[in-house]
């Protein structure tokens, strides 16, 4: 878990200073990405207490910052919120490595209706713009940018910009 986090405040300032690490501490968006790695951490290591406590940490995240991620989801190092507001990921998603995602985003299921959880793969050093949505079980490649407001049904390529 703390391995993530240092990586996550590293892609929010490169430098290795003591004080970028205080400056990440006061973002709102790294806040969000903080109590992911938090609940992510109590779900997957603390029996039993581990649920409860992940439950209120989407809880808190859902009030505090107006977004539903869940702590289900399997998110890697180097993760970086843009602007934390409206951003839903579902419990199913995978997120690569040095991932980036702008407000407004929604990363989970294409069909509600059916009791198959197909969610989203964003594989290493993918950017979301604002507005996004990518529905159902869909991998969006390394490398790639989803442009804003666009709305992912299909498979994008690695190297790839979609919009």
């Amino acid at each position: 878990m703390f391995e993530n986090i240092k990586e996550d405040i590293k892609v929010v300032y490169y430098e290795k200073k003591l004080s970028n690490y205080l400056r990440a501490c006061l973002e709102h968006s790294f806040h969000i990405v903080l109590l992911f790695r938090f609940g992510n951490f109590c779900d997957r290591k603390i029996p039993i207490l581990g649920k409860i406590l992940r439950f209120t940490v989407e809880y808190l995240i859902r009030i505090l910052f107006g977004s539903d991620i869940s702590c289900k989801a399997k998110i890697g190092k180097g993760f970086r919120i843009m602007h934390g507001h409206d951003i839903v990921i579902g419990a199913n998603v995978i997120i690569g490595d040095y991932c980036k995602i702008f407000n407004g985003v929604t990363l989970g299921n294409k069909y509600t209706e059916t009791p198959d959880s197909q969610q989203p793969i964003l594989e290493n050093h993918v950017i979301i713009s604002t507005g996004v949505k990518v529905l159902g079980g869909i991998t969006i490649g390394s490398n790639s940018i989803v442009g804003a407001n666009s709305v992912v049904l299909k498979d994008v390529p690695a190297n790839s910009i979609a919009v």
